[in-house]
């Protein structure tokens, strides 16, 4: 998988478990250190919209490819 290219991964089940519980459809979603996009994920398969910040140009590459992915897929189902 892609996000194992990250040292300090999390489940994504994890990551939208708290989104569930901490925010509803259609709310914004900060990420301040977001890697490789785990939170980003969650917030387009929950219906959240996401802001998220890397300072490492090599996993923004990672979370840019998952995130697409992610969107892709959310494109296909609707």
């Amino acid at each position: 998988k892609i996000a194992f290219r990250h040292p300090a991964i999390f489940p994504e089940q994890l990551a939208q478990d708290h989104i569930l519980s901490w925010s509803n459809e259609g709310d914004l979603v900060l990420d301040p250190f977001m890697g490789s996009g785990t939170t980003a994920v969650a917030c387009i398969n929950t219906g959240r919209n996401f802001i998220g910040f890397e300072l490492d140009e090599h996993y923004c590459e990672i979370a840019n490819e998952r995130i697409q992915k992610a969107v892709a897929e959310k494109e296909v189902e609707e």
